[in-house]
């Protein structure tokens, strides 16, 4: 594991991003904050000019700001992309949760022989005997673990999520709380007189560097596996339903839906409770809008909107045309009124 280096001043912080700074470097920093209020020992970024503009009005340690900001007033770091190097000081000063090496005394581990001797297992977790966790993988309190699961090196599973059966988690993944994968799919079958459960037989399969938020359900297929490829970020409250694929580095943010078998391709950007309908495919770079629905196969990439989804042009002049309805309306009855008058039929 990488060691963390010791940052005390604005000079040490402007080296650790690689800025360029400008001004008293030997201000003392021990937090980042953000453009919303006197903050003298924090570091924070400004990258528009409103924020920057907002920026010179408050008491900062430091701001990185871009190249061509000029004339200002307090010290500051200069860099070519101020949110990444923003991002970078997020890491440092980020709150990792410690967990002891080892099987707590109070976790039920079936076989210990499946588990690395540098995994953490902590109280109250449950391990089942057909599990595998791999060396520096992190099982936290109270989460489950059940039959011919595998959870990859440096991978943390929180407290209370729920891993049911056959779920394969690759490397440096993170489950969120409470989130729940490898249940039964939603699957039932109309015989005439009731619904027949069809049995979920298949898996789950993530990626390496797979990150899930709180909440989140992803069910296991009705055969072969439901598959989170690489890179995936998941936000909470998310559903991702049986068989379906998603492509690798997607970004899905809370409350989106994913019916079953839909396949979803690389780089794919999802709105707030947008979703698609089930046995699609979409291609690599499409967009959704927060509250779009797919209801058939998208395969050109750019930003959608609407349900059914529609490209975020149209689906704006639809919206334009749809707030004039009313005055429209207005229009059309004073014309129909005013042919009656004409015609003499008032």
């Amino acid at each position: 594991m990488e060691s963390r280096p010791n940052l005390k001043t604005l000079a040490d912080f402007a080296a650790y991003v690689g800025g360029e700074l400008v001004g008293d470097g030997s201000v003392h920093i021990d937090q980042a904050c953000s453009v919303s209020g006197d903050c003298p020992s924090g570091i924070a970024f400004a990258e528009s000019p409103k924020y920057v503009a907002e920026a010179r009005k408050l008491d900062l340690g430091g701001v990185i700001v871009s190249p061509e900001t000029t004339d200002f007033p307090n010290p500051h770091v200069k860099h070519p992309n101020p949110r990444l190097a923003y991002l970078k000081v997020l890491h440092y000063f980020e709150r990792r949760i410690e967990q002891a090496v080892g099987i707590h005394p109070s976790a039920v581990v079936e076989n210990t022989l499946q588990v690395a001797p540098t995994a953490s297992i902590g109280a109250m977790a449950f391990v089942s005997a057909e599990a595998f966790i791999d060396s520096e993988a992190v099982i936290m309190p109270f989460a489950y673990v059940g039959p011919g699961c595998i959870i990859g090196s440096g991978t943390v599973v929180m407290p209370h999520a729920v891993l049911v059966q056959d779920v394969i988690i690759g490397r440096y993944c993170v489950v969120g709380p409470g989130t729940v994968i490898g249940h039964s799919g939603f699957g039932y079958a109309w015989d005439g007189e009731k619904q027949i459960r069809i049995p979920q037989v298949g898996g789950v399969r993530l990626g390496d560097h797979v990150d899930i938020g709180a909440l989140t359900a992803i069910d296991r297929a009705t055969a072969g596996h439901t598959l989170i490829c690489e890179g995936n970020k998941i936000d909470n409250l998310v559903q991702i339903a049986h068989n379906v694929e998603l492509g690798p580095h997607g970004v899905y943010a809370s409350g989106v839906g994913i019916a079953g078998s839909t396949k979803v391709g690389a780089r794919a950007m999802l709105g707030g409770q947008s979703g698609y309908a089930d046995h699609l495919v979409i291609g690599d770079g499409v967009v959704l809008a927060g509250r779009a629905a797919g209801l058939s196969s998208i395969h050109k990439p750019g930003v959608y909107g609407g349900t059914p989804a529609i490209p975020i042009s149209e689906h704006m002049r639809s919206v334009a045309a749809h707030n004039d309805l009313p005055k429209l309306v207005k229009r059309v009855r004073a014309l129909e009124k005013e042919v009656k008058a004409i015609k003499g039929e008032e």
